[in-house]
């Protein structure tokens, strides 16, 4: 049997013939691999596309809290916290100067209301925006549609209430720019009817501003704005930062947004973190219930490995043919968990997903390939465990003499 030129194959016949003999056993293993891989593979789905439509959703609920000057004007909704357009202006590297623990992100607004720029209709007041595209997390999450490029200098973003069409020219203080996107409704003043510049776009109209207005506004020098948004890093207290940055810098005041809303956001991500270690260690355990049933199946056929080893078959053989039991066994095991998590997802979808859709809250569900990935990468999972659970108990059987193993000693 060692140089027959067959012997592969004959291996895998074996394999086969002892899952075929053994149906209940064999099913008992497939179907808890079955269960395992679809809880892994429907739960990893399901979390995936719960973290990005939760990133869509959050991302609009705006900031936690906003620095501005003392006497500043601030805008506080369910949805939105924006600065009100006010010539108080703090300095642009303020955040940076301070270095407060427990600031995820930080992005600066200049707003400025003229009632000179030629947007809309003669002497509409309206709100110019200026904000950096490149930190920015409470503008570009409303956008309702865009341009299909990344925003330039010469780009702006509408509000709901501005009829403007995608990829039309505005000419804004004699400078022409070009419709890059347009808002959702968002329920604000100033976003509803703004337009929103790139702030480099913003501060160039500085002369042009000044020689219609006679004047430069404070929020358009480079070395101030008009305040910063702020949100949160996960797990970092509202009221510690906030009297951080009130303890630490001058002439401010800090914003809270809803603090209610912020909770949320901050304890759904450490949900998500919890049912990872969840899944991770089922999968363990099921590495652990493999593990031991074959060292039980090993033991069971130390006469029948005795045989093998008798007539002439190798260790390396010995042991792959009880490991590509274990694969076949735990890979299909993965393959039918894989189809059962697809029908759970699919009846999720058709249920709760269409009743949330109705009720206007939005479920993205995870790309095509990235599902495909995962549900690869469960497979494999599966036949890997199998292969590892059964690798330990058959080379230490397959090291003992044919005597003792028929006669069920070693």
């Amino acid at each position: 049997m060692a140089h027959a030129p067959g012997a592969r194959f004959l291996i895998l016949r074996l394999a086969l013939q002892n899952l075929g003999r053994r149906r209940t056993r064999t099913g008992l293993i497939l179907a808890a691999v079955a269960i395992s891989s679809a809880i892994a593979f429907a739960g990893a789905v399901m979390m995936r596309s719960i973290e990005t439509s939760m990133e869509v959703g959050f991302s609009r609920l705006g900031a936690d809290l906003m620095v501005v000057a003392q006497d500043a004007l601030a805008n506080i909704t369910v949805a939105l916290l924006t600065v009100e357009p006010t010539d108080s202006t703090v300095p642009a590297g303020l955040l940076e100067m301070a270095d407060i623990p427990g600031i995820g992100r930080a992005t600066p607004q200049r707003v400025f209301r003229t009632s000179l720029s030629g947007v809309g209709g003669h002497g509409e007041s309206v709100d110019l925006i200026g904000f950096d595209p490149d930190t920015d997390f409470t503008v570009q999450p409303w956008i309702l549609e865009r341009l299909p490029r990344a925003m330039g200098p010469r780009d702006i973003i509408v509000g709901a209430a501005r009829s403007l069409p995608l990829g039309s020219e505005v000419v804004i203080f004699g400078t022409p720019f070009r419709v890059y996107g347009k808002l959702s409704p968002t329920g604000v003043g100033t976003h509803e009817r703004g337009v929103f510049l790139h702030a480099t776009g913003l501060l160039a109209l500085g002369p042009a501003i000044l020689a219609r207005t006679g004047v430069t506004p404070p929020m358009l020098d480079p070395a101030r704005v008009s305040g910063f948004l702020i949100e949160l890093s996960p797990g970092a207290g509202e009221l510690q930062v906030r009297f951080a940055l009130l303890s630490r810098l001058a002439g401010i005041k800090v914003v809270t947004g809803a603090s209610l809303l912020t909770g949320i956001r901050q304890g759904l991500a450490a949900l998500l973190g919890g049912v990872v270690a969840l899944v991770t260690l089922m999968f363990a355990s099921t590495a652990i219930m493999i593990s031991v049933l074959f060292s039980a199946i090993v033991s069971e056929r130390r006469a029948e490995l005795g045989l093998l080893k008798a007539i002439g078959a190798r260790r390396g053989q010995v042991v792959g043919m009880t490991v590509l039991e274990a694969v076949i066994a735990t890979g299909a095991g993965g393959i039918a968990g894989v189809l059962i998590g697809a029908l759970v997802l699919r009846l999720f979808e058709r249920s709760l997903v269409v009743h949330l859709t109705q009720m206007g809250v939005p479920f993205l569900w995870l790309d095509r390939p990235s599902t495909v990935l995962l549900a690869v990468a469960c497979i494999l999972s599966a036949a890997l465990i199998g292969a590892l659970g059964a690798l330990v108990p058959a080379w230490r059987a397959s090291g003992a003499e044919p005597y003792d193993l028929i006669r069920g000693e070693g």
